[in-house]
């Protein structure tokens, strides 16, 4: 199964002269919420970018649905005794579409890219010592300790290397990135319209056989309410992301197929550590911290405290949707090995949160606290579909003294100018991750190493990242791992380290013409799969 899954001006495409609809026999059309940015694996940090990935790469592992546990695809394994030799064997019938095989080359060249000084990824594999190809279609991963979270680390799309220079010197900026012209996954990009659509077809040479949908048309609808109506119609076959209650048009219409998604995942307000003006890593290329200017305003404890108590997060769940539920931090309750029980949710207290921002200094003048003749302005910035929880909570915060100013836009130009950057004093968002297990999310959030690159709060902490250092080497029973997961949320729900909204149930709709889908927590069926019922 796929990675991640989240957040598509309905366009009216044309295809060879003739407007696209869903009821053309072998085409689906997939509601898709944004364009593309790369089908680069090893650059992916949006969501959308997973999933087109997925159509025109095959990863090692994809994942069973049941349990979330890594299972063959591209390639099988076996362990060594000691749990540092992972012996791999390609799929002897995995070729590119344009012929060449699939080969151990193509896995070290995209696998030993995170580590290239010509990359620049989030991505690493903790712990490696080495790649060995034995020969075109085996290869060794050898690794210093055993690892409880290697397929989560490599489990990436494979890229062809014969589309790229060997020393990865046009990794980041190949046209290939964003228009490849080569797959060895169920589907060929064959055509793509910037912001409007991608048209992929059926890959002939896909190693475990043709998809039975010819042709998938990811068109990109950027509004949610024109996503809904355009499944509505019939111009559209799936649409992904919604909530208990904008899915309701849906239930009990024998003409769509409604499918509940529990996520291992969240909504949640990323607080920034450090000062928006002067965005810096928090490490230097040698690993040593760096002293950061804080955040002018959110840099103190209590003013994170004070916002977090400051609003009654039942209203923001009940927003998000049934089954929605609170979170203690950043592990989700579907996770219950993981979970720490003893941790107590923030009360929502007005008084309490008024109390701590008058001991930080923060008093009111007027309807707006000052400090030092400085207001407490700060700006919330959030993605369309999270409008209704963004307002409640700025409505809550203006009461308590706060000067809000909300910011949106397109999730592309959101995250490329205010989160990417670290250009942002609070931002909304939702993140889920597919395994059965946090250390992905928590690395990839709130790592210090991944400060100003996928940790875009510029949290910091030497104990934290000393616990995820520890997860990535122990022991994979659970009762070894719980105590670390424990510490790590007791560490960022003492330190208001995060406001954590709640946890999320998608909800999935396709139309009845097509059938082979199914989802949980853990994905949904491949789609090579899919078919579209005559």
């Amino acid at each position: 199964m796929w990675r991640r899954a989240f957040f598509v001006l309905l366009a009216l495409v044309v295809l060879s002269g003739a407007a696209v609809s869903a009821q053309e026999t072998k085409t689906m059309v997939w509601a898709f919420p944004a364009d593309s940015t790369t089908f680069n694996s090893i650059l992916q940090i949006e969501s959308v970018d997973s999933l087109v990935q997925a159509l025109v790469f095959p990863s090692l592992n994809r994942y069973d649905l049941e349990t979330g546990q890594p299972i063959p695809y591209l390639a099988s394994w076996e362990i060594s005794e000691d749990g540092l030799t992972y012996t791999f064997s390609i799929d002897e019938a995995a070729v590119w579409s344009d012929g060449t095989p699939i080969t151990s080359t193509d896995v070290a060249f995209t696998l030993n890219a995170m580590a290239s000084e010509n990359v620049e990824t989030f991505r690493a594999i903790a712990g490696l010592q080495g790649i060995n190809i034995v020969d075109d279609k085996h290869f060794e991963i050898v690794l210093a300790a055993p690892t409880c979270g290697l397929f989560s680390q490599i489990g990436v799309p494979i890229m062809p290397a014969h589309k790229f220079a060997a020393d990865y010197s046009d990794f980041m900026t190949s046209e290939f990135n964003t228009n490849p012209d080569v797959s060895g996954g169920p589907y060929k990009l064959v055509e793509r319209a910037v912001d409007e659509f991608l048209r992929f077809e059926a890959n002939d040479t896909f190693f475990l056989g043709k998809p039975n949908i010819d042709q998938m048309l990811l068109q990109v609808i950027v509004d949610p309410q024109v996503a809904i109506q355009s499944v509505q119609s019939g111009e559209s076959d799936f649409v992904t992301g919604l909530s208990s209650e904008t899915v309701a048009p849906f239930v009990d219409n024998p003409a769509f197929t409604v499918h509940p998604m529990e996520l291992n995942g969240w909504r949640i307000m990323l607080f920034n550590h450090a000062d928006p003006a002067q965005p810096s890593p928090a490490r230097d290329e040698a690993g040593a911290l760096i002293e950061q200017p804080p955040h002018p305003i959110l840099g103190d404890a209590r003013v994170r405290q004070a916002l977090i108590m400051g609003w009654d997060h039942e209203d923001g769940v009940f927003l998000t949707g049934a089954g929605a539920r609170r979170l203690v931090g950043p592990v989700a309750p579907i996770l219950a090995d993981a979970y720490n029980n003893d941790l107590t949710l923030y009360p929502y207290d007005s008084e309490a949160a008024a109390a701590l921002l008058d001991e930080a200094g923060w008093v009111l003048n007027g309807d707006v606290r000052e400090k030092d003749g400085v207001p407490l302005a700060l700006e919330l910035a959030y993605l369309a579909q999270f409008e209704d929880i963004a307002a409640v909570v700025a409505d809550y915060w203006t009461d308590l003294g706060v000067e809000v100013t909300l910011t949106t836009g397109e999730q592309g130009a959101m995250i490329g100018e205010k989160l990417g950057p670290q250009a942002f004093d609070v931002f909304m968002i939702q993140a889920t991750w597919n395994e059965p297990t946090p250390d992905v999310l928590l690395n990839f959030l709130w790592s210090g190493a991944n400060d100003f690159g996928t940790n875009f709060g510029s949290f910091v902490n030497e104990e934290f990242d000393g616990l995820l250092a520890e997860l990535a080497t122990a022991d994979c029973a659970p009762e070894a791992r719980k105590p670390l997961y424990d510490r790590a949320q007791e560490i960022m729900h003492d330190g208001a380290v995060t406001d954590f909204v709640s946890t999320v149930v998608n909800y999935n709709v396709t139309s009845a013409r097509i059938g082979g889908i199914s989802f949980t927590a853990w994905g949904f069926t491949p789609t090579w799969t899919w078919t579209i019922n005559e």
